[in-house]
């Protein structure tokens, strides 16, 4: 197997010089059989010699020249060896790429030589249809583009009865044999045992992302102990899908196809900065200086203008060229040029979160917490006896203590003169998923701590919650009372005593209203997209100031479903029972809840208690009077 390219240099790469080369290749060996000899013996000593000289290519969106030599761009060589290193060493290769990088025909180009050159090798090329996979002498099939090869080869070139689609036992439906080496390529669309009985040199799966999802994994267990190499390409579509953890999850080796690589589409890259709160232009191809054909949402035809002095720029932060800007005027959505163009995974699977607005709040206001550990607390009664540091602890707190020193910090002179209020979302304690306990200043609305935990059962985690709320100045508590979950935790508290709880008022009446009789929030479908719409809202206007980049970013897995219900992606489309302790919106449902506290009617009751409004010159003047007397109070507040 050559892992060289001895002759490549050789091949004009210039597009017209190309086709004069191959136009005198061609004569030359149509009238010589040794110098054909010749030049199929170097074809199969170097892969992109064979692909740069012998190798073509179709893509009917330019009607002028529809049917175009293959000439490949340094990242296309560099990802074809790396797949033949794969292939040799036998390990996973996956290209993650954007729309129009060529992954498609390079996979076909480099299984087509193998099989072409190399005797009794055996191939498996599969996708979501069957008329994905194949569609005879249709080049937007995977065997419709081998068949379209070979249509385009001399007959001197091809194995035997493969010439100018003429009929030949060798090539039937799913499958081709060389009859001259006996390799043979077979194709497959049943995700669940595709291949399964197969023992293949390779198995290649194409956009896998737009598998169903249940599929995709699937077709990667079915392939797993095929074939040594599996070489899969695809656009992202989300985080929870078979590609996505393919490329993230496993030791696979990842060759990324952004645009950004592409000779021709990064032509005039640029991006841009903030200075003192206005965008800068970063111009990064300093070089490119041409006329661009320019297109715009708002304009009803292109523009000719001239990069870069009277190109339109667009500046937000991120990195573009006119190629770029002119394909994010042709998508309808921010999801479709995530998906196709930016290789965003989040960004690629309607996302309900603005994924650059919460990147904003991250920069703004997240920051690691000042300490991590446990509530210490009385098993029987749940007083709270005080905080102790713990490296991994699940309590995490973004505020600092007097008694920095003492193992068991129980100075509450931060605490004591607040109003705090807890939000929870309890799992079933099996690692699945986590229970969350955030803790937001009520006043400010700022988070002040979160409690998470995968392993805690329902009734063990209201223990917690209420030796938590205790200590947190006896913290409103409100959570999702829905479920099995729910029930449990529901009770225990019931059971416990604990009184400040938050009791739903009915849905169909307004504020004033009088509260239903159980406590808690009962999350069903509809009330969790108004809950989640609720908690968008708090951060928009910074009511509900979250310092957790974990749970900010958990928020940009909640996509939107068919029907405009909102879900965690996890939640969707998980294959994995376990969940493997990953996040499925647990911290996210937390925060949600105890922002109804901070901007609800917690506040409402804080202004008819003092009668003076919040955050007025007065308002200030008692807080403080009410800071030094409790100062003088007991620090030892338990």
């Amino acid at each position: 197997m050559a892992s060289e390219t001895p002759y490549y240099s050789g091949i004009p790469k210039n597009f017209y010089n190309n086709l004069k080369w191959r136009e005198e290749v061609l004569t030359k060996a149509a009238n010589d059989v040794t110098f054909a000899e010749a030049a199929k013996k170097m074809c199969s000593e170097d892969l992109l010699f064979y692909i740069n000289g012998f190798c073509w290519t179709k893509d009917p969106r330019y009607p002028d020249m529809p049917v175009m030599p293959f000439i490949t761009y340094d990242y296309q060589d560099d990802a074809l060896l790396d797949l033949l290193t794969g292939l040799s060493r036998g390990f996973d290769v996956v290209w993650p790429k954007s729309r129009t990088m060529g992954a498609s025909w390079m996979a076909i180009m480099f299984i087509e030589w193998m099989w072409h050159f190399f005797p009794n090798l055996d191939f498996g090329i599969g996708s979501s249809k069957a008329d994905l996979v194949d569609s005879k002498n249709d080049p937007g099939s995977l065997f419709g583009k081998i068949d379209f090869l070979h249509n385009n080869q001399p007959r001197w070139l091809l194995p035997t009865g493969r010439w100018f689609g003429g009929e030949d036992v060798n090539r039937t439906h799913m499958k081709v044999v060389n009859a001259d080496n006996g390799s043979t390529i077979i194709g497959d669309s049943t995700t669940e045992n595709m291949f399964r009985a197969k023992r293949l040199t390779m198995t290649y799966l194409d956009e896998l992302a737009a598998f169903e999802v249940k599929e995709g994994y699937e077709a990667l267990q079915s392939t797993r102990e095929v074939s040594r190499c599996r070489l899969v390409s695809s656009t992202y579509k989300g985080e929870d899908n078979a590609f996505y953890d393919l490329v993230h999850k496993t030791a696979a080796k990842s060759f990324e196809m952004h645009w950004t690589i592409h000779p021709l589409y990064k032509k005039g890259l640029y991006s841009s900065h903030k200075d003192r709160g206005v965008y800068v232009l970063d111009l990064i191809d300093k070089e490119f200086k041409d006329k661009v054909l320019v297109l715009r949402k708002e304009w009803m035809d292109e523009k000719e203008l001239y990069f870069p002095d009277s190109y339109p720029f667009i500046l937000d932060g991120k990195t573009r060229s006119p190629w770029y800007d002119t394909q994010e005027a042709r998508c309808a959505t921010k999801q479709e040029i995530a998906q196709e163009i930016d290789m965003d995974p989040q960004g690629s699977a309607f996302p309900f979160f603005d994924r650059i607005f919460i990147e904003k709040l991250i920069n703004e206001y997240c920051t690691a917490p000042l300490f991590t550990g446990v509530i210490a607390y009385d098993e029987n009664t749940l007083e709270p006896k005080g905080f102790r540091e713990q490296e991994h602890g699940p309590l995490s707190l973004w505020f600092d203590f007097a008694d920095i020193e003492n193992e068991i910090k129980t100075d509450t002179h931060f605490i004591y003169r607040k109003s705090f209020g807890i939000g929870c979302d309890i799992s079933a304690g099996t690692g699945a998923s986590n229970s969350a306990a955030c803790i937001v200043d009520i006043e400010t609305g700022r988070k002040v701590g979160v409690w998470k935990s995968p392993d805690i059962d329902p009734i063990t985690f209201a223990d917690r919650v209420v030796a938590l709320c205790k200590y947190f100045n006896n913290a409103k508590l409100i959570w999702d009372s829905s479920g099995a979950t729910g029930s449990s935790f529901s009770k225990r508290i019931i059971e416990i005593g604990y009184t400040n709880v938050f009791y739903r008022r009915k849905s169909d009446e307004k504020y004033g209203a009088a509260y239903e009789d159980k406590p808690g929030y009962f999350l069903q479908p509809k009330d969790k997209s108004t809950l989640l719409r609720e908690y968008r809202s708090s951060l928009e206007k910074r009511t509900y100031i979250n310092v957790s980049e974990g749970g900010m970013r958990e928020t940009l897995r909640f996509i939107f479903e068919p029907g405009g219900k909102i879900e965690h992606s996890g939640a969707v489309n998980s294959q994995d029972p376990s969940g493997a302790r990953e996040a499925h919106g647990d911290e996210v449902i937390a925060d949600a809840l105890a922002s109804k506290l901070a901007v609800g009617e917690e506040r409402e009751e804080k202004k008819k208690e003092t009668g003076i409004p919040m955050f007025s010159i007065a308002w200030f003047m008692k807080e403080e009077k009410d800071k030094l007397e409790k100062a003088n109070y007991n620090n030892n507040y338990w």
